[in-house]
């Protein structure tokens, strides 16, 4: 049975589908769209397929958050042939971005208990990736802001990123741990750079976000069913 670990550790927490829903708004936004372009003879599977291999291309390039999203949707009408109906689409597919960011966020259950716990134990650290002023926007309106000691918004959640976080806040990795619902986001590469991590699964992470756990005997990877269990942990 594992045990508690000390205090005393620095956190890395993830923000979407971590602490607060996130993928599902942007799923229903994808399946509206699908019914619009059915209507232009394109099917569901393939709005789907078309968006996803457009997303994996454009993230790369542009980074995440609504306002790439919404340039993918106008990417993927060109691709699936219906361009020249853009301009009557552009309309629908600008609201329903623009829903996007007026959503309100709906906190995960147990997550500000279990940061109040942790943060009287450690040093909190919201590690998030995104669009800067919109992952800030999120933060504040979620109300957590002040269960954490600083807010970090990166690009990209890569191996680099982990190893400048940690030296730019003065935290040796090996007395840190990463908490998030991405294997590839924040399992994979936080262990790269020598942190241990925290899978807390999501039924709904982004098809992008999934990979490969590292393998069972790995003692610096853990899992839990919920956010909350993290008590149990640290």
């Amino acid at each position: 049975m594992l045990t508690r670990l000390p205090p005393g550790l620095t956190l890395f927490i993830d923000a979407d589908d971590t602490l607060w829903e996130n993928n599902v708004y942007f799923d229903s936004v994808i399946s509206r769209t699908a019914q619009r372009l059915a209507e232009y003879g394109v099917s569901s599977d393939r709005t789907r397929a078309a968006l996803l291999a457009i997303e994996q291309q454009r993230t790369r390039a542009h980074g995440y958050g609504s306002v790439n999203f919404g340039a993918s949707l106008e990417v993927l009408c060109e691709h699936v042939g219906v361009a020249a109906a853009l301009d009557d689409l552009r309309p629908f597919l600008q609201a329903e971005v623009a829903s996007l960011r007026r959503k309100r966020l709906e906190i995960l259950p147990g997550v500000p208990d279990t940061l109040g716990y942790l943060r009287r134990r450690h040093r909190l650290v919201l590690f998030t990736k995104g669009n800067h002023d919109e992952q800030w926007d999120k933060v504040v309106r979620s109300g957590l802001r002040d269960l954490f000691h600083q807010v970090d918004v990166v690009r990209e959640k890569h191996q680099a990123a982990y190893e400048d976080a940690a030296r730019r806040l003065g935290v040796q990795p090996a007395h840190a741990w990463m908490i998030g619902n991405s294997p590839k986001s924040d399992i994979l590469p936080a262990r790269a750079a020598g942190l241990g991590a925290v899978f807390v699964p999501h039924a709904g992470t982004w098809a992008l976000e999934l990979a490969d756990l590292p393998p069972d005997d790995d003692v610096q990877v853990r899992q839990v069913a919920t956010f909350a269990d993290l008590q149990a942990h640290f």
